[in-house]
């Protein structure tokens, strides 16, 4: 190839690559694999060695090119990055509203409300197109020069298709599943691990090696821009929307036109609106694949913004409205331990009351006795604990500087703290410690709660405290006692009336018939979930429609564990723990006094299986099912309903407000449907 075509192959391969970057990132739509695109850059890389003349500081090859450097070095803001006044309540921005009224004279038309991104806020100067240099915010009037490792990452234009000079704001992050697989590489070497997404993407940004920072998968999204000169430009579009930025709306659409991403806002007319932003935002904000903290809130127009001015480092027209805190700190009273229904020992930290992203927690988990031995965690430390979403809050560490004399090490147990049995380790390499007696009364009790729990036989009425109450009393001691309960051993206990005694008897009648992966699942058996339970099911070969749960026990035990570990979303544990269970006796007797209570298995029906092995995910909100509904509905079909995205996924389903679970599973080439094309399937 001669020069003249390879300048024109260069500068093509260079405008598709920006153009698959700009759909991936941006608009959310990939427009190539992964494989293309690597393909793509590997030419143009093969290019530029052969004429390197003809390579551009704003290439897609020179991301990661700038040598290590021995240290940054500090540069002054062209203007200052302020920071937020920090908002915790309505009442607060309604204060903030009436100081800026008087201010203005009158209410501010109208807000901007977006999504406020936990990470490392930097600026992006570009020079007539080119990304010519990136400065974190520092003190917020010096910053230090990171532009080599502000290269590296790909949701940041290296060129914009405008001859124009600007200065673009936001924030430099980490995606939580890049967070999480780097931890789990970190763990495997030996290395530190990271403590969280944002100071891993602070920690990354300043990396003196560009190689290093590479290596994190850093992602930005803008929330600013400043326009440096007044630039004509060709483009009539273009030119006449920066002379029309009026508002910070305005602001967000040039950004992504420009070719950043930006994050989800929204005009609000008022802070009744953003309010409901700010709400709908909380709801979603643990099914995001990054971290937030809260809600920037400004006045829209840049006029009134300009003119409300700053007070002390933050701006009177922007706030930071944010979510209840999920890290706190507080005293440690007392360290318990719980048996699970596997006979799992998890201690469990009591705590002085602390309010918890919006609610009062007095337990947090401590995981196993390893975890507190390793960060050395004492009755009496004051302890950091968090909450993330509906997960039951956790002991992060113990802060040893605040440590008294009086604080008090544990040590692990080594009795069942309820039948006093030995505790032992399932495995030499395990962790976790078990009380392996089947008669202990607080394993059995766990076991009957999920027994009967909503993804089993779904008995209505029985709940942890009635089932507690029945198993204290007697009247339950394993699972085939539910099935022999009478009106009249109910209606004399303390909670229960005539009626709700009657209800719960009807509810666990009409509990006798269930689906068989529902059953599998309802035993508890170790390592089987409601995915191998429908495989199983779906596996299982009967002439008829439904069987009882003596001659389902006597089918399995003639299977070996290799024919089950032939099964799709099957490993060898599962197999294992599939077959050992029904070979023992006191399980074959359950399932014999099951089948004389009159239990009945709904075996598949394999001339319904339209869906047979194909692999759905569902994400946001359905209108029509619940979600458990929906994935009963695939199982009964065939199909095999996951939680998480993976290259088996056949189809991820979308409802309304979907989940970071949308991009990847268009990375992965999964197909993607409405909850209408859904229903479809079921006919």
């Amino acid at each position: 190839m001669d020069k003249d075509k390879a300048k024109k192959r260069i500068e093509k391969l260079k405008k598709l690559i920006e153009k698959y970057r700009y759909a991936y990132h941006v608009l959310d739509k990939p427009l190539a694999s992964d494989a293309v695109n690597d393909s793509l850059k590997h030419e143009l890389q093969d290019l530029e060695n052969k004429f390197p003349q003809f390579i551009t500081p704003d290439s897609p090859t020179q991301r990661v090119g700038g040598e290590p450097l021995k240290q940054f070095q500090k540069v002054v803001h062209r203007a200052p990055m302020l920071s937020l006044t920090d908002n915790f309540s309505l009442k607060e921005n309604l204060e903030w509203e009436k100081r800026n009224e008087k201010m203005l004279g009158r209410k501010p038309n109208s807000y901007f409300a977006e999504m406020k991104i936990d990470g490392l806020a930097v600026a992006l100067h570009y020079q007539n197109g080119v990304f010519t240099q990136g400065l974190t915010r520092g003190d917020g009037k010096v910053g230090e020069d990171v532009t080599e490792n502000l290269k590296t990452i790909e949701s940041i234009p290296l060129h914009i298709n405008a001859d124009l000079s600007f200065e673009a704001r936001g924030e430099v992050y980490m995606k939580n599943d890049v967070f999480n697989k780097l931890n789990k590489t970190y763990k495997k070497q030996g290395k530190p691990i990271l403590a969280n997404p944002r100071n891993g993407a602070a920690g990354s940004v300043r990396q003196l090696n560009p190689r290093l920072a590479s290596e994190r998968k850093l992602s930005f999204m803008g929330y600013d821009i400043l326009i440096n000169e007044k630039i004509i430009n060709q483009n009539e579009e273009l030119r006449l929307k920066i002379q029309n930025l009026k508002t910070h709306k305005d602001k967000h659409k040039l950004l992504k036109q420009l070719g950043f991403v930006v994050a989800e806002g929204k005009e609000c007319k008022d802070l009744n609106e953003v309010q409901k932003f700010y709400e709908s935002v909380d709801k979603k904000r643990d099914k995001l694949d990054f971290q937030i903290d809260g809600v920037w809130i400004g006045v829209d127009s840049n006029t009134d913004f300009e003119k409300l001015g700053v007070v002390g480092k933050a701006p009177r027209g922007a706030i930071a409205y944010k979510f209840p805190a999920q890290e706190k700190t507080t005293i440690l009273k007392d360290i318990i331990n719980q048996i699970g229904r596997t006979g799992r020992i998890t201690p469990v930290a009591i705590m002085e009351p602390v309010n918890l992203a919006g609610t009062t927690v007095t337990r947090a988990t401590l995981h196993n006795w390893e975890e507190i031995e390793k960060k050395d965690i004492r009755v009496g430390d004051t302890i950091i604990v968090r909450k993330a979403g509906d997960i039951i809050p956790e002991v992060v560490k113990s802060i040893s500087e605040l440590r008294s004399a009086q604080s008090k090490k544990l040590i692990a147990p080594k009795e069942c703290p309820n039948c006093y049995k030995p505790l032992q380790k399932r495995k030499a390499d395990q962790i976790d410690l078990y009380c392996l007696d089947t008669s202990c009364g607080q394993t059995k009790i766990k076991q009957l709660i999920h027994f009967v729990s909503k993804k089993a036989f779904d008995i209505d009425g029985l709940g942890r405290k009635i089932i507690e109450q029945l198993y204290s009393v007697g009247l339950v001691k394993d699972e085939a006692d539910i099935f022999k309960l009478k009106q009249s051993d109910l209606a004399p206990l303390e909670r229960f009336a005539e009626k709700s005694s009657q209800n719960i008897i009807d509810a666990i009648q009409r509990a006798k018939e269930i689906t068989l992966a529902r059953f599998i699942f309802s035993l508890g058996i170790l390592h089987i979930g409601e995915v191998a339970s429908s495989s199983i099911a779906l596996d299982f070969s009967s002439g008829k429609k439904i069987i009882v749960p003596y001659e389902f026990c006597q089918a399995i035990k003639l299977r070996s564990q290799d024919e089950w570990m032939m099964i799709r979303d099957f490993g060898p544990e599962g197999a294992r723990a599939l077959y050992l269970y029904f070979q023992k006796p006191e399980n074959a007797k359950k399932m014999i006094d099951l089948t004389k209570l009159g239990i009945k298995l709904k075996l598949p029906d394999k001339k319904l299986q339209t869906l047979k092995n194909k692999t759905f995910v569902l994400t946001g909100e359905l209108e029509t099912f619940t979600r458990e509904t929906a994935e009963n509905e695939i199982r009964l079909r065939g199909g095999l309903a996951s939680s998480s995205i993976s290259k088996d996924t056949d189809f991820l389903v979308v409802g309304k407000n979907p989940g970071s679970k949308l991009a990847k599973a268009q990375k992965l080439n999964a197909k993607i449907i409405s909850e209408k094309e859904l229903l479809k399937l079921f006919k």
